[in-house]
């Protein structure tokens, strides 16, 4: 049985190559790809995106695959049956009880997912989730108080900002494919400063999340554009690499504790997505048809643009990869 996953894994990979440039030129009939390329986003436009998606499309995603907004790991991988949404607050979770930790900040915590997750499990554990999407808070709020959650406080800020907190107020700090959206070294830059104020003595940040490769710039100009469109239909103008964060880290009075690779556990994942997306593509005329009346056609097909190249880009870990990067102040 695992000699029949591998070789339908592997053929899967062998099909992605073969269909990037026709996926390229189908989605150019869609959009300007270079437009979407060339144009840089902001927060606005990021808050804008979540607002409209997370109440539309992610709820069909959800219907499907249950609560959570990050995608699914498989493990072990390659397999053909999820492992739902609860791997990667599970990886949380353990590092909660390694740490004994007493106080928990969540960044980008959308509806509350991970976090309530985590405070179900860990009640004499204190959880703070914070987003910048209005929306998301006021869901994670309405979730929290039917579920009475008495460890557990949402609010809207972003991760430059957790200044507002005081002081050595936190044990760890994670985020789960959030910290993709500071897309500078200026923003990453502050966040770490304000984090590692935030942070006890030997406090941690977790961040799982999605990556440029660091073969980004050897990988294909096709892969690379593939990387770039998945950014762009996310709202993010250059994801960082792990090197990016980890050198930054290591300026910033943290230590690196643990770098682990997921991309082969996410692939599945996203390969199902691709699956359906190409199939969504033989409507491009439709799709265009109703885009030009509807705004909420409009931000379907720039999920769309994403979830169509994203497995292309994690292809071999050419343009893009999965991953998990644990950080720890220095004394």
């Amino acid at each position: 049985m695992l000699k029949m996953l591998k070789i339908l894994h592997c053929h899967t990979d062998h099909v992605l190559v073969l269909f990037l440039t026709q996926d390229l030129l189908q989605l150019g009939k869609l959009c300007n790809i270079p437009d979407i390329i060339s144009n840089p986003v902001n927060t606005d436009d990021m808050i804008h995106y979540y607002n409209t998606t997370t109440e539309r499309d992610y709820r069909i995603l959800q219907f499907f695959r249950g609560p959570g907004m990050h995608s699914t790991l498989c493990l072990p991988a390659p397999v053909l049956r999820s492992a739902a949404t609860s791997v990667q607050p599970t990886m949380i979770l353990a590092k909660i009880h390694k740490s004994q930790c007493q106080s928990v900040l969540e960044i980008g915590c959308a509806h509350g997912y991970c976090t309530l997750f985590l405070a179900n499990l860990c009640p004499n554990v204190v959880f703070k989730g914070i987003d910048i999407v209005p929306r998301h808070i006021e869901i994670a709020n309405q979730y929290r108080q039917d579920q009475c959650y008495v460890n557990t406080t949402f609010e809207i800020c972003d991760a430059i900002s957790i200044d507002v907190f005081e002081d050595e107020t936190f044990d760890l700090i994670f985020a789960v494919e959030a910290l993709c959206h500071l897309d500078t070294s200026a923003k990453r830059h502050d966040f770490l400063t304000c984090a590692s104020k935030r942070l006890n003595k030997d406090g941690k940040i977790v961040i799982i999340d999605g990556f440029r490769s660091p073969t980004f710039a050897q990988s294909s100009t096709e892969q690379q554009r593939a990387m770039q469109i998945a950014e762009k239909g996310f709202r993010i103008n250059e994801m960082a690499s792990k090197s990016a964060w980890k050198h930054l880290a290591n300026d910033l009075n943290f230590e690196v504790l643990e770098d682990v690779d997921l991309t082969q556990e996410v692939l599945p994942f996203w390969q199902q997505g691709w699956r359906i997306a190409r199939f969504i593509l033989n409507f491009t005329y439709l799709l265009k048809c109703v885009g030009v009346f509807s705004k909420a056609a409009k931000q379907s097909s720039s999920n769309l643009l994403s979830i169509a190249t994203t497995a292309h880009a994690f292809k071999d870990r050419g343009a893009a990869e999965y991953g998990m990067i644990t950080l720890q102040k220095k004394a």
